[in-house]
């Protein structure tokens, strides 16, 4: 690593440390903001950032980590629901959007070759703007959120032999012939990726499984990175993209106990790379051109954006989405796509395009994802007005598989074996964490819900679902790890009720002092119970013995002269 990359790395962090809490000081999208700032700093800007292989390199792992988090949402059953969504509406919406962008094309004079090339890259939608924007508003897993990403995928994967028939639309002027090479090319990378996903499934489990029980958090982390940049290595020395590979290893791990914990570790690497991914979007757009040239550029901008935007509309009619997901969904996708820059790149080295049409097709699409916030933020108001109409703005999506109002049980000891037992039987929703990867397995093979994760990240907890779940339980034996865990979760859940297991009374008071709601103390609750099966042995009846062993707890315990309590 030279020096000017070093640099770079210094400048995006201090643009990273300024940018985010100024955002949220101004309640503006991070996004926005980096794109901005990358205008700011760039070679058009101030210089001092260089847009050079190193930067772009690094940018582009934020692309396949972002895909990597989109596979962790989508399980392989999760996809087979959605499965409709990507090759029904997903495959109408690139074929139809790349088809009317050719035409227009044409009919302003650009030949037909460099106009299907270019008409195919604008039908592709910003999957690291959209999925940020579902994150931020918590959408991931709504209707219109499923089906997003469910065209984004089809999106991901239309990019391969896209980028296969770019060298042959430039040299092959035989149609027959450059359609046998492009479908040959197709079934290789099938091929290809079959058995990439069917080694990477036979390893990835058991890897975890033995990184986990090392009880090492930088390993567990080296393992999650080990499989999104060597799937990710995989694919791309098969042809295909870096990011579907990234994309496979999330579906894979998806499905296993390690989801959450993997998904915690890796975000805030994610997050960085993928401000670096912004700020070189925002790199490419010359702010003195696009005013040099605004009346073209903003026709150009509204036109792309009104027309995706229809096009999308229509087809979610037609697929018989309401008409306010229909809109919602049509102005979430409306923006042009990172995969347009790779496939105008591609077509710029074959010579099918040239510089000058590059560069203004790429301000056309940065501009258009720079206003993808506000066009999501209208849909989302769409979304809003639409439930408050029909009386129903405080009730969840009905197709959403988001937990909501659920339980988190933290810990699978005895005591938290017996609580998941209780809830299963009465069909009540919760998700269990516990450190111990044999005891998830174990659980996991009755098919009870539990993942494995380290609970003193709150991350973890975040990851389940506890900001929108009903209560924490929590059974864990250490004490410490209680009294450390009490007060992070009402930082950061301060409506969340936090149900929590003591040792004894002393250590009671302290979970109380720390925020627990309600603090079960395990040695007195089971002296009352002995109790209780003595009086009741010697002849008290057992109405008395009930009010009895309730009036001490009605009092708080206040009533047992303990002269001392074990720690």
């Amino acid at each position: 690593m030279h020096h000017g990359i070093i640099e770079d790395i210094l400048v995006f962090l201090a643009v990273a440390v300024v940018i985010s809490p100024l955002c949220q000081r101004l309640r503006v999208s991070p996004v926005l903001g980096y794109l901005v700032a990358g205008s700011v700093v760039g070679p058009v800007g101030l210089g001092l950032i260089a847009d050079n292989d190193g930067t772009r390199s690094l940018a582009e792992l934020g692309i396949v980590f972002l895909l990597f988090m989109i596979g962790l949402e989508l399980s392989w059953e999760r996809l087979k629901v959605i499965r409709h969504y990507i090759f029904g509406l997903g495959s109408a919406q690139m074929m139809l959007t790349g088809l009317v962008a050719t035409l227009a094309l044409t009919l302003v004079g650009t030949e037909f070759r460099p106009a299907l090339v270019i008409g195919f890259a604008l039908a592709f939608s910003s999957t690291a703007f959209v999925l940020q924007i579902l994150s931020d508003q918590g959408s991931m897993n709504s209707q219109g959120g499923r089906v997003a990403v469910a065209v984004l995928i089809l999106q991901d994967l239309a990019v391969v032999p896209l980028l296969v028939l770019i060298p042959l639309l430039a040299t092959s002027h035989d149609f027959l012939s450059g359609a046998t090479a492009l479908g040959l090319s197709v079934a290789k990378a099938a091929i290809a990726m079959a058995l990439i996903f069917a080694v990477a499934r036979l390893a990835l489990r058991p890897l975890f499984q033995a990184v986990a029980s090392t009880h090492s958090p930088e390993v567990f982390v080296a393992a999650a990175l080990l499989a999104v940049i060597g799937t990710s290595f995989a694919t791309e020395a098969a042809g295909l993209s870096h990011s579907l590979g990234a994309f496979l290893a999330g579906v894979l791990l998806a499905s296993t106990e390690f989801r959450h914990q993997v998904e915690a570790d890796l975000q805030p690497i994610r997050g960085l790379l993928m401000g670096l991914f912004f700020l070189t979007v925002g790199m490419v757009v010359d702010p003195h051109q696009v005013l040099a040239r605004l009346p073209e550029m903003a026709t150009m901008v509204g036109a792309l954006l009104a027309g995706k935007a229809l096009i999308l509309t229509g087809l979610a009619l037609a697929f018989r989405f309401p008409l306010a997901t229909a809109l919602n969904l049509g102005l979430l996708l409306a923006q042009g796509g990172e995969f347009a820059f790779v496939v105008l790149a591609k077509a710029g080295q074959v010579g099918l395009t040239n510089a000058a049409t590059i560069e203004t097709i790429t301000a056309v699409v940065a501009i258009s994802m720079a206003l993808t916030p506000i066009l999501a933020a209208i849909g989302d108001w769409v979304i809003r007005r639409h439930r408050r109409l029909q009386g129903a703005a405080h009730v969840p999506d009905e197709d959403s598989k988001d937990l909501k109002d659920h339980v988190v049980l933290v810990g699978c000891g005895r005591s938290g074996q017996i609580v998941a037992t209780i809830l299963a039987e009465k069909s009540i929703p919760f998700v269990a964490l516990d450190r111990d990867p044999h005891m998830v397995e174990l659980l996991r093979a009755k098919g009870l819900p539990v993942y494995f994760g380290d609970v003193r990240k709150v991350d973890v907890l975040k990851a389940v679902g506890a900001a929108r779940a009903r209560l924490v339980v929590m059974t864990i034996n250490s004490g410490s790890g209680r009294e450390k865990l009490v007060p992070r979760l009402k930082r950061a859940f301060p409506d969340l009720r936090l149900l929590v297991r003591a040792r004894d009374r002393r250590q009671a008071r302290v979970l109380e002092a720390l925020g627990a709601h309600v603090v079960v103390p395990e040695i007195l609750e089971g002296s009352l119970h002995l109790a209780g099966h003595a009086l009741t042995t010697v002849g008290v009846p057992a109405a008395d013995v009930h009010e009895l062993i309730e009036s001490y707890r009605r009092n708080d315990y206040a009533r047992l002269a303990l002269t001392h309590e074990v720690e």
